[in-house]
């Protein structure tokens, strides 16, 4: 079991605080209290939630004028696609291939501004190169390496950028109709990119993987791992794609993974990495709604420990969460704490995040229901603070806070939290400054 791991599962006997979710909706506190003691933090909160994704929707002007807001938001990645096909990249003339970067650094400059680095989706073929349309093969395997290559060499190399993210295609068993195997195998479109990478050279550290299926499938992940062993390929990051109300599938999707990736040493190193995520697929419905926002929590919830980034579609647009609830969720994520704590008490609906922001408590809360029926009262519970004075403060997604100071000698101190479904709150207790 590997270290993060036993991180989750860590209890501690000496605490210092209680976090606990009671998820009756009656409250019998003296039998129900579920009780995980915190001695010390846990480690490195896990922000999955930290990537967002952008399509072909508005691609060139999609941060346009919102810079500053996407910064609040303190994203790590913001994947794009289309980079090939949109920007007039790649010519191809007597001389062979040239390139102009012009048009797609303006966007990477853009990412640069919220303090993001660009994680790349490489796709489609170039016009220049494909042997018909942009979903298609290139008529010569070697420049598709080339472009793979010059791309790495620019990002990576020329503009200094450490740590970007290439992954090869963009949901290859829809756009293409790539498959593993046969005449048009996605493995061999994996297999010249990584050689390409391979050629790359004055290059600060970078990671390339795919292949961003639009969902899981068994065909592609038990034949591709076995190809990427067999021939010793480059591989950092396995991704796909998940739409889902149902949040178990995330999890569900992570044990599929981990079956290779636990498999062999040869894979110990590969990130798992859902490259678009949301409520559904299709635009309006839930990606609109409450229970868009509530999902933003309850699956970043649920990827923590168990995946690299899970990356919410899409920035702006008609897909984006600017303007949305989606947006605020990601907003209240953004400003736990650095430090995770470990939290009890979760079950179907609830679910929790406990940070340690300087010396402050936080515990976000969700009440997730995609049938919009389930209500609850949620009582929150700490204890052995010391005597001490506290400023307890609860926000809710809608905008509403309550504030009140508290004393504790030791005791319970415990605040009582109404979730209707699909709410969220951000709870923090703060000791106040002696005077």
């Amino acid at each position: 079991m590997g270290e993060p791991k036993r991180r989750e599962q860590l209890i501690s006997l000496g605490g210092v605080v209680i976090l606990a979710l009671i998820l009756p909706g009656v409250l019998k506190l003296a039998n129900s209290i579920a009780r995980y003691v915190v001695e010390r933090p846990l480690g490195p909160l896990p922000t999955v939630w930290r990537g967002l994704a952008q399509g072909g929707d508005n691609l060139k002007g999609f941060l346009d004028g919102i810079t500053d807001k996407i910064a609040g938001l303190e994203p790590e990645y913001i994947r794009i696609d289309h980079i090939y096909d949109q920007f007039g990249v790649v010519e191809k003339g007597a001389g062979g291939l040239t390139f102009n970067w012009a048009e797609l650094d303006k966007v990477v400059k853009k990412i640069q501004e919220t303090k993001a680095l660009p994680f790349f989706s490489l796709s489609y073929m170039p016009p220049a190169i494909a042997s018909k349309d942009i979903l298609s093969e290139p008529r010569d395997w070697n420049e598709w390496a080339t472009v793979v290559q010059k791309t790495i060499e620019h990002y990576s190399g020329e503009m200094g950028l450490e740590n970007v993210y290439y992954e090869v295609w963009n949901e290859p068993d829809l756009f293409g109709k790539w498959k593993m195997g046969g005449s048009k195998d996605y493995r061999t479109l994996y297999l010249y990119a990584a050689l390409g990478a391979k050629r790359a050279s004055g290059v600060k550290p970078f990671k390339i993987g795919g292949p961003a299926t639009t969902g899981l499938y068994r065909n592609w992940v038990d034949n591709f791992f076995p190809y990427i062993l067999k021939n010793q390929i480059r591989m950092d990051f396995f991704s796909w794609h998940r739409y889902d109300l149902d949040i178990n599938r995330y999890a569900e999707d992570v044990r599929s993974v981990d079956r290779w990736i636990e498999a062999h040493p040869y894979f110990a190193r590969v990130e798992k990495i859902v490259s678009e995520m949301g409520p559904r697929s299709e635009m309006g419905g839930e990606n609109e709604t409450g229970v868009g926002a509530a999902h933003v929590v309850a699956t970043a919830r649920e990827l923590m420990y168990k995946a690299r980034m899970g990356m919410n579609f899409a920035v702006s647009g008609n897909w984006g969460v600017v303007g949305r609830p989606r947006f605020g969720a990601l907003a209240l994520l953004s400003r736990l704490g650095d430090q995770r704590l470990s939290v009890s008490g979760e079950g179907t609906w609830v679910k929790a995040v406990g940070a340690k922001d300087g010396n402050k408590y936080q515990v976000l809360i969700v009440n997730y229901d995609s049938r919009q029926a389930h209500n609850e009262v949620v009582p929150v519970s700490f204890i052995n603070l010391g005597q001490q004075t506290f400023t307890l403060r609860t926000e809710f997604l809608n905008g509403g806070v309550v504030t009140t100071e508290i004393a504790s000698a030791g005791a319970v101190l415990q605040t009582n939290i109404p979730m209707p479904a699909n709410s969220i709150a951000l709870v923090e207790l703060e000791p106040k400054p002696a005077k």
